[in-house]
């Protein structure tokens, strides 16, 4: 061997001593958490006994970490795909996982966790333990669906709906819209719950998922956040209000009453615009611009559709529009909340880094608000 490749041989093994062994592990050695949900459990000092709560009270306050698993199989169309769901009580969330991974006989895996929701209890509480831990952990995902569940999350993630192929895809489809459309679906990445937990001039909202009965679940409602806890729950109606406001092209139907008659309308477009305008006396107005065209879906009365008719039930949808938007507003500025992120328009306008955001909190409780709304029902539908 020629005395220049013993330099090359000696560094090559130096780079293999370096070399780590595989810790990879097989498919069928891996349990995929699919659902992940926390709960506040109020646990008492003497006797050992267990009660769910919403606040910490005079006991030791604990957590309840459930994991929903999918046992992997080699035909995922096949209705009967197996799925658990295991839960373990501690003080904190890694000691639960922990504790978790004694109950399984394989290796916990999260990559594939796209839904992670928080009990109702523990979001009255404080959910930035939870978040904390979701974004420092590694093999979290955070394009992960988040939700508030009722009553519990351990209760919700058992819930395994009559269509649901394979385990948790009832609520991933469901929060991130890749199957039902529903406009009362408020849809939130993780990424974005963490930056609006933390953000001034912008609060995070979340979907409300409800167990209905056994094997069904409802969500048409959603919650809005301070920087810890719950502080509002808006109804069907604000909830599909709120996605007008924040969304485009929403797929959803409105009704409104004309000379006794009810016109449902179908949303065809939708924009939603608005602007802070300082009045001559002070205050701070936000004016709301909000339309769309649509074409009318379902007439009550058999009233033949001519283009007077149209113009006149597109004025009574514009006018609904601006009372019920502006219902919303003031329902929301009431709870001192900033979902729609008016005070980061108002830093954008202004210069002064140091002193802009103790000038916004003096102008939020004085906030003026004016909606003008423009829809244009300008189709009557097909008649065959």
């Amino acid at each position: 061997m020629r005395k220049w490749q013993y330099p090359k041989l000696v560094f090559l093994l130096c780079l293999i001593s370096l070399l780590a062994g595989c810790q990879f592990k097989d498919v069928d050695r891996r349990a995929f958490v699919l659902g992940f949900g926390i709960d506040s459990v109020q646990t008492e000092e003497e006797g050992g006994e267990k009660k769910e709560g919403e606040g910490k009270g005079n006991g030791k306050h604990s957590i309840e970490v459930s994991l929903k698993l999918a046992i992997p199989e080699g035909d995922p169309t096949k209705r009967n795909q197996e799925a658990i769901v295991i839960s373990q009580i501690s003080s904190s969330i890694p000691e639960a996982v922990r504790l978790l991974k004694s109950k399984v006989d394989k290796e916990l895996d999260f990559s594939h966790c796209k839904t992670l929701l928080f009990g109702e209890g523990y979001a009255r509480d404080n959910i930035s333990e939870m978040i904390d831990w979701m974004v420092r952990r590694r093999d979290i995902q955070l394009i992960a669906y988040n939700g508030v569940a009722r009553p519990t999350a351990k209760e919700v993630l058992g819930v395994r709906p009559k269509s649901e192929r394979v385990p948790a895809y009832y609520l991933i489809l469901s929060l991130g819209k890749e199957g039902t459309e529903s406009p009362f679906i408020v849809s939130t990445f993780s990424y974005n719950l963490r930056r609006h937990m933390t953000e001034q001039g912008l609060d995070p909202v979340l979907p409300l998922v409800e167990k209905e009965g056994e094997d069904t679940l409802l969500i048409n409602k959603a919650v809005l956040l301070d920087n810890q806890r719950i502080r509002a729950e808006l109804t069907p109606d604000e909830a599909r209000l709120f996605n007008l406001l924040t969304q485009r092209g929403l797929r959803t139907s409105f009704n409104v009453e004309m000379d006794g008659n009810i016109y449902s309308y179908n949303m065809e477009t939708n924009h939603s615009k608005f602007k802070l305008t300082k009045l001559n006396n002070g205050k701070m107005v936000v004016q709301y611009s909000v339309g769309g065209r649509a074409s009318l879906e379902d007439n009550t009365g058999g009233i033949e559709m001519t283009g007077p008719i149209l113009r006149a039930v597109s004025k009574a949808a514009s006018k609904q529009w601006e009372k019920d938007v502006k219902q919303l507003l003031v329902k929301i500025h009431g709870t001192g909340l900033d979902p729609f992120g008016w005070g980061l328009r108002y830093s954008a306008m202004n210069w002064n880094n140091a002193t802009e955001l103790e000038e916004w909190k003096r102008i939020y409780p004085n906030l003026e608000f004016s909606v003008k709304a423009d829809v244009q029902v300008r189709y009557s539908g097909m008649i065959r």
